[in-house]
């Protein structure tokens, strides 16, 4: 809030309604009341104010409709959140291709599991590219092609010229036999 911002904020309105309360609940109270009791009679009316903004801010976003906040600072600490999300996405892709190689995994399993990472690493990369200006769009398109029938774009990957084993786009060395990519 800056100085010249006209309007009021829900935090002040409660918290001078908790003052007018406390002084309304004093005044109220007879001559020969001992001052422990007033304050503490008028602590207990400010800590309701305080409930009662604390209740608003926690409803508020229920009922009110969804706002873009937009921070440099805050988009460039998000922007590092998502890099490094991805990063764990790749790491659990490529560890989870290792325990099938190794069998450890079914291949039914493996499948889902990795469908789905997939699908969340091409998500997080996307959001990353388009930046959260472009995210809004692009999710809206994405759902309305989902309704029509079109398959979600999948992830890039590179045959092993060995032993012929799919691997992914960024890997330098197959998966399966090592060699060189």
């Amino acid at each position: 809030m800056t100085s010249t911002d006209p309007h009021a904020r829900a935090w002040q309105f409660f918290i001078v309604l908790g003052l007018i309360g406390a002084t309304a609940a004093v005044w109220r109270e007879p001559r020969f009341t001992r001052p422990e009791h007033l304050v503490l009679l008028s602590l207990g009316v400010i800590a309701a104010a305080v409930a009662a903004a604390a209740l608003h801010r926690t409803l508020l976003p229920l009922v009110s409709p969804e706002r873009i906040v937009g921070d440099a600072s805050r988009s460039a600490r998000q922007r590092l959140a998502l890099e490094r999300e991805k990063r764990l996405v790749l790491r659990s892709i490529k560890e989870l291709e290792f325990d099938k190689a190794m069998g450890k995994v079914a291949a039914a399993d493996f499948d889902d599991m990795a469908g789905r990472l997939r699908q969340r690493a091409v998500g997080l990369m996307q959001r990353i590219e388009l930046g959260e200006a472009g995210l809004r769009d692009r999710i809206i398109k994405d759902l309305s092609g989902l309704k029509k029938g079109k398959p979600v774009p999948a992830v890039r990957a590179q045959p092993c010229a060995a032993c012929t084993t799919v691997n992914d786009a960024d890997a330098r060395f197959c998966k399966t036999c090592g060699a060189a990519l």
